[in-house]
């Protein structure tokens, strides 16, 4: 009984910690893309998928979800997408620990720096 309770309390912590971030990296939290790419990152770092192509992990996440794979990459995309670059400039650094590049803002790349981010936070 107790163990549920701090799985639970470890996966709030978790949730906690990934929605602070997407708002310091200047993702919209009401967005339905930034739920999915959350769970995603969920997904991938609760099973301890380190080597894995994204659009499985969306496949994973599709199955999980029972929603199409296309809706979920297509809204990860859009939310990814319409981040606020000056939020995202003035935050990459204190998040990541590198400076900010235009580069990371895709999908693939941010579910790999946000990944790094929480084995070296909760691991």
């Amino acid at each position: 009984m107790i163990e549920n309770k701090e799985k639970i309390s470890y996966e709030r912590k978790i949730n906690l910690f990934l929605t602070q971030s997407f708002l310091m990296i200047g993702l919209n939290n009401a967005n339905i893309g930034t739920y999915y790419f959350k769970e995603l990152t969920k997904l991938a770092y609760f099973k301890n998928i380190i080597d894995i192509k994204y659009k499985d992990l969306c496949l994973m996440l599709s199955k999980k979800l029972n929603i199409s794979i296309y809706k979920i990459e297509s809204n990860i995309y859009t939310s990814i997408n319409s981040i606020n670059i000056n939020i995202a400039k003035r935050n990459f650094k204190d998040i990541f620990s590198i400076e900010f590049d235009y580069f990371y803002i895709s999908p693939k790349k941010l579910t790999i720096l946000f990944l790094n981010l929480l084995y070296n936070k909760f691991y």
